[in-house]
């Protein structure tokens, strides 16, 4: 019989069995707990490891950001810079132009023309400066100017001795006459105003009750007490001598008359009416021209509240000289463009873009203004505090040494002046041009140096252009010279009060202007062909003849 209480060797290897699968199984659970966790540690680290990335990318993003933002700051401040050297800049030019000469000389004037010596004829190149010559001479006593007066009415005053003086005090004989003496004064007759009452007389037919009375005397304007001399005063007094009209009809009430100024103003409007054919004979002058200058200048206008401008032809042709003022409210292209349609020529203007479209066509040959691109330079000069050694007062000494030369051919005729300007001003316009080539990257872009810089090389080829015609001048100013006088009238009477105004001004000007390049007095002018207007009504006489080129001086004698 079997001892059930005692294990059996199997039992008890089965229950170490047990033991051991047991405590291998809780190995492998802790094991696995282990690996959870390590799982979840890896997780973790993988979580974080992302997030440092994310955190890294953004870093880098935030600090492109700062370098962007710190690359614009440095471009804002560049900016910042060069609008504070511009507005330096143009303070000082303005602070010139208001304190300072207002001529283009300056202190170096010599230096024009003596210190650069560009190769003209057996001249070493390479030598650039020359040395300055002091010349002195001695300083005349002033005198006093001789006044002409032989152009003026005389009269005649004799001044006699006394029966009593032309006895000798010392002996008691009678003196005699042995010579004059002569001093001649100046009197001023102040201008007056007068009425001329003109009567007709009626007669009439008792039988046939007829009535006859002499022909009216016509006037320049119809149904006017304004005679040819008072509308030609009052022309003369605003164009002219740049007096508004309500000064002017001041100065009548102290001559007795009481003449507003607004009557003033519709006699000078419908002056300009009557004498608007003119101004047509003076438009198809042009088609007769093969050289004209122009030029603009802004003007505001009253009723419209905007600006306007007054462009300005100039033929300086000697057997056509004349000059016509053309009002328009806009500074486009197409004013001149569609002005000189018909003309065909020598055309010399600035640099202004509204001239392109003429310089594109095949048929007019754009000659530029040297004395605008002086003056570009000449403003560098001043803001550089005039020095001697700079850019700016390296290219004046250029364009002195050409006027030089335009100063020393001014008198000649036209085939010596083309040869002398190809044989002396040629080689200097090539070394300028060349100069201005090698230091243009020297100069800021936006400087007024710089400003200058540029405008005289993208202008060069009209620049330049003058040298190959010998009857064409070096710059724009006998122009702007025609405009000038409308500058300072416009200073007076401050505006144009509209559309009709500024072409009646544009005629007036036109007409004085051109009187006073052709020697011919204003308002002998004015008066004899305000005479002839009824003439021009009726279609007797040609405009063209009474144009101040062309009239017949014996008329306004």
């Amino acid at each position: 019989m079997i001892n059930s209480s005692k294990p059996s060797p199997l039992q008890a290897e089965n229950k170490s069995l047990k033991q051991q699968l047991d405590a291998t199984n809780q190995v492998l659970s802790q094991t696995k707990i282990q690996l959870v966790q390590m799982e979840n540690q890896s997780i973790e680290t993988e979580r974080k490891l992302n997030q440092l990335k994310a955190l890294s990318v953004e870093t880098e993003n935030r600090l492109n950001q700062l370098k962007n933002q710190s690359v614009e700051t440095e471009s804002k401040l560049a900016q910042t810079q060069e609008k504070l050297a511009w507005w330096e800049e143009q303070f000082k030019l303005a602070r010139a132009r208001r304190f300072s000469s207002s001529s283009e000389k300056h202190s170096t004037q010599l230096g024009f023309f003596d210190e650069i010596e560009t190769p003209v004829e057996d001249e070493d190149e390479d030598e650039d400066v020359a040395e300055l010559e002091t010349i002195t001479t001695p300083r005349k006593k002033a005198q006093g100017r001789k006044i002409d007066t032989s152009k003026l009415p005389r009269e005649v005053c004799y001044h006699e001795l006394s029966d009593a003086d032309k006895q000798c005090d010392a002996c008691g004989n009678e003196r005699h006459p042995i010579g004059e003496d002569k001093t001649e004064k100046l009197v001023y007759i102040p201008a007056h105003i007068k009425v001329i009452e003109h009567v007709y007389p009626k007669f009439a037919c008792r039988i046939c009750e007829s009535i006859k009375m002499p022909a009216r005397e016509e006037g320049p304007i119809p149904k006017s007490m304004a005679t040819s001399s008072l509308i030609a005063e009052i022309i003369i007094g605003k164009y002219e001598r740049h007096i508004p009209l309500y000064r002017q009809s001041k100065i009548f009430a102290r001559e007795g008359i009481d003449l507003p100024d607004n009557t003033l103003g519709n006699w000078v409007m419908q002056a300009a009416d009557v004498l608007s054919p003119l101004g047509a004979a003076l438009i198809a002058q042009f088609y007769a021209c093969h050289y004209l200058q122009a030029d603009e200048t802004p003007v505001k206008v009253l009723a419209e509240n905007k600006k306007g401008y007054m462009w300005c032809y100039h033929s300086p042709s000697p057997d056509n000289r004349f000059v016509l003022f053309d009002y328009h409210l806009s500074r486009g292209a197409n004013i001149p463009k569609t002005r000189l349609a018909d003309f065909s020529g020598i055309l010399q203007t600035d640099g202004y873009s509204g001239y392109n479209p003429l310089r594109e066509r095949n048929d007019i040959v754009n000659v530029g203004c040297f004395a605008h691109c002086r003056r570009k330079f000449n403003d560098a000069w001043k803001i550089g505090g005039k020095t001697t050694q700079g850019l700016a007062h390296k290219a004046i000494q250029f364009i002195g040494k050409l006027y030089r030369i335009e100063s020393a051919i001014k008198a000649l005729p036209p085939d010596e002046k083309k040869a002398r300007r190809e044989k002396q001003s040629r080689p200097i316009l090539n070394a300028f041009f060349n100069w201005l080539i090698e230091n243009n990257a020297r100069v800021l872009p936006k400087s007024q140096l710089g400003s200058a810089f540029t405008y005289a090389i993208n202008q060069w080829p009209y620049l330049s252009a003058y040298a190959d015609y010998g009857d064409v001048n070096i710059d724009n100013n006998w122009a702007e010279n025609q405009i000038r006088p409308f500058a300072l009238g416009r200073r007076n009477w401050l505006f144009i009060g509209n559309q009709r105004g500024g072409q009646a001004a544009a005629l007036l000007y036109s007409l004085i202007q051109t009187c006073k390049m052709n020697n011919i007095n204003s308002r002998a002018y004015f008066h004899y062909v305000l005479e002839q207007t009824h003439k021009l009504r009726r279609g007797e006489i040609d405009p063209t003849e009474l144009l101040p080129q062309f009239i017949d001086l014996e008329h306004l004698k």
